[in-house]
């Protein structure tokens, strides 16, 4: 995706948390949660990926980090990242950088913490693997990657498709591409739990774990009882991967 497609009013009006952000003053819940989900302790290097407007390197400045850098290739990101560092009152110590994921500005074994939240479906599938690769690189003999990503791909392309076809044959019309504008302009590379434990494997960590997180995404579902099926098929393990609308994993270089 060219960089020009992540402009300002993408970051102020589309981004996550960006109802909450209010030029930097005020930081979304979910970056603190991220953060804790993570396992982020006072002490750590950490390195974000797809800053954004910089809430999560502010966070991680103000919890004590020993080094936060955030990395953005977008340039009204970098413009809005350093907004927040200021308004937090954290520029001393924490930066976001313009830069290329693909060839990250830091040394090798240098980071403990490296995140990359609601980036990897912005990433073509061999883009993926390249920043995969260098991540591996930058982390630390004890270092971890902790990514989110969003949608749960099987959540449109499997559970979505079969009510739609269920609300045909009742008569029904459900629109044919569940996805917002945003998803379909800027997704390439939506994963579902077994995709994104595979490239993991496959660029090299040998442990990695991946799990649903707890939404249940159902804005896209354009009758009720349809949205308490997505709720109903979420509230039971054999289930859950048709329905819960977010991913977390964590990958470390070693075994243990």
């Amino acid at each position: 995706m060219p960089p020009t497609l992540y402009d300002e009013e993408y970051y102020r009006h589309a981004c996550a948390g960006s109802d909450e952000w209010h030029n930097g003053a005020d930081v979304a819940g979910l970056y603190p949660g991220i953060m804790a989900k993570a396992g982020f302790r006072a002490g750590e290097s950490l390195l974000d990926i797809g800053a954004g407007r910089g809430e999560l390197v502010a966070v991680a400045a103000a919890q004590g980090a020993s080094r936060a850098i955030g990395i953005d290739y977008s340039e009204a990101a970098v413009r809005l990242a350093s907004q927040t560092l200021q308004a937090q009152g954290v520029a001393d110590r924490a930066q976001v950088r313009l830069g290329d994921a693909r060839n990250l500005p830091v040394d090798d074994g240098s980071i403990d913490l490296v995140t990359m939240v609601d980036v990897v479906e912005h990433l073509s599938p061999a883009e993926l693997e390249d920043v995969l690769t260098e991540v591996r690189r930058v982390l630390g003999p004890s270092g971890r990657l902790f990514i989110h990503t969003m949608p749960n791909r099987s959540i449109y392309d499997v559970t979505y498709r079969v009510m739609r076809f269920g609300a045909r044959l009742a008569g029904r019309s459900w629109p044919a591409e569940p996805r917002n504008s945003y998803e379909q302009s800027m997704h390439v590379n939506e994963q579902t739990r077994s995709s994104l434990r595979r490239v993991l494997r496959r660029v090299g960590y040998q442990r990695v774990e991946v799990r649903f997180g707890d939404f249940v995404y159902t804005d896209f579902v354009p009758s009720a009882r349809g949205r308490r099926i997505y709720r109903e098929l979420a509230r039971h393990r054999p289930t859950a991967w048709l329905a819960r609308g977010e991913l977390f994993a964590t990958a470390w270089n070693r075994a243990s």
